[in-house]
């Protein structure tokens, strides 16, 4: 009865380890309540369900992932092996064909011998058209007869093809480098109308004719366009690059066009004109007199440029009555002070000192005058109703007698003074 009334009136408490124990160890009838002062303690942890599934979910995913990448790079290199056994091997094809071409550079009109060719390997079963697949072919011999001349000049490993070189036996002459149908002609020229020797074997030029008409005056036409240079001089070879003041050009010409260069060559004076290299085209001329002038022409590019934008005007502000006022007292000022300084410079010049002047010294000098030179005297002698005139020195006495001559006579004058 008393355990119950003071089981009733004890506070509940949370049983510890400890009162646990002693309530199993001791028989319910002899059990005392014992109740230990509480200790105070920290709360048990307690672990959050929904954190660990979510890191427990993300470690699953990432070694799932890695079994499927490894996985998958696995196949892929089985793969890739077993289609490199099945598949058919690439077998490297080895050249079928060889070609000649040139060992050394060669030049316009020098002879090919096998010291200059050599054979080269040609995979394509197609060769460029003209080639050469043998040197023996090309030259067979040192023989006169099978000899071959290079009609232009080739670099190292440039193909030997035939339309480069002459026929067996051909020299390398001007004639074999024309197209067929076609002439070369010849003209003079100058340092001037040769284009200052900037004309090459292989440019194209324009020839213009200047000649004069009784009734228009002088003029000038354009003859021909896009005429081919042969030669210049005697030099044919393409790949000459350095320009030369020469005397003759050689074009080639269709018979019209050659029956028109050698007219207009005994009628006028022709000209060159030099082309670009990439133009073929055929331009619409006219006739140029003296009339055209006086008109004034604007180059191209000129003409085609943009004009430029006018620069915009800014009018001056209007001035008002105190900047008036202001400008004008200055103007007044300035006038004032320059005809001060004008007063004192005219004053300046006034009273400036004159310079000493050296005054030169006078000497006497006593010249002697020579004797006048004595003139003869006329002497007149009358004789036999004849008057004669004698040339006499003065100052003879006059008992004195001069002899004088007369002609082919001695005559003897007395002088009287």
């Amino acid at each position: 009865m008393r355990d119950e009334r003071r089981k009733a009136f004890t506070p509940h408490r949370k049983p510890t380890l400890f009162s646990r124990f002693a309530s199993v160890s001791q028989p319910r009838s002899r059990r005392i309540s014992f109740h230990p002062r509480p200790v105070p303690h920290s709360p048990p942890f307690r672990r959050n369900p929904m954190r660990f599934s979510v890191v427990l979910s993300f470690l699953v995913a990432m070694m799932l992932a890695a079994l499927a990448v490894f996985g998958a790079r696995g196949w892929l290199d089985e793969q890739r092996l077993m289609l490199m056994s099945t598949g058919p091997q690439q077998v490297v094809a080895e050249p079928e064909n060889t070609i000649v071409v040139a060992a050394e550079p060669i030049s316009f009109g020098e002879r090919l011998n096998p010291t200059k060719l050599r054979e080269i390997a040609w995979s394509s079963d197609v060769l460029p058209e003209g080639a050469f697949t043998k040197a023996a072919t090309l030259v067979p011999d040192d023989s006169e007869e099978n000899a071959r001349f290079a009609l232009t000049t080739m670099t190292v490993g440039e193909p030997i093809l035939a339309s480069k070189i002459t026929m067996p036996g051909q020299r390398a002459k001007l004639s074999t480098a024309l197209t067929p149908g076609m002439k070369a002609i010849s003209i003079r020229v100058n340092d001037v109308l040769g284009v200052a020797g900037f004309v090459l074997p292989g440019d194209r030029v324009d020839v213009l004719l200047t000649r004069r008409d009784n009734r228009e005056g002088s003029f000038v036409d354009v003859l021909l366009q896009g005429l081919r240079v042969l030669a210049i001089d005697q030099i044919a070879d393409e790949l000459k690059d350095k320009p030369s003041v020469v005397r003759t050009v050689t074009f080639e010409v269709n018979t019209s066009e050659a029956q028109k260069l050698v007219l207009a060559a005994n009628v006028g004076t022709l000209s060159l004109a030099l082309r670009n290299v990439a133009s073929n085209d055929v331009e619409s001329n006219e006739r140029i007199t003296l009339a055209d002038l006086s008109d004034i022409d604007v180059a191209e590019d000129l003409i085609s440029a943009p004009a430029p934008e006018p620069a915009p005007v800014v009018l001056p502000a209007e001035p008002d009555a105190n900047s008036k006022q202001l400008d004008a007292m200055q103007v007044l000022l300035k006038n004032t002070l320059d005809g001060i300084s004008d007063r004192l410079s005219s004053v300046e010049d006034k009273i400036q000192k004159p310079e000493p002047v050296e005054i030169e010294k006078l000497v006497e000098r006593v010249v002697i005058a020579p004797p006048p030179k004595a003139e003869k005297a006329t002497v007149v002698v009358i004789r036999d109703g004849r008057r004669d005139e004698y040339k006499v020195q003065p100052g003879l006495a006059g008992s004195q007698d001069v002899n004088t001559t007369r002609g082919s006579e001695l005559v003897t004058v007395q002088l009287e003074k």
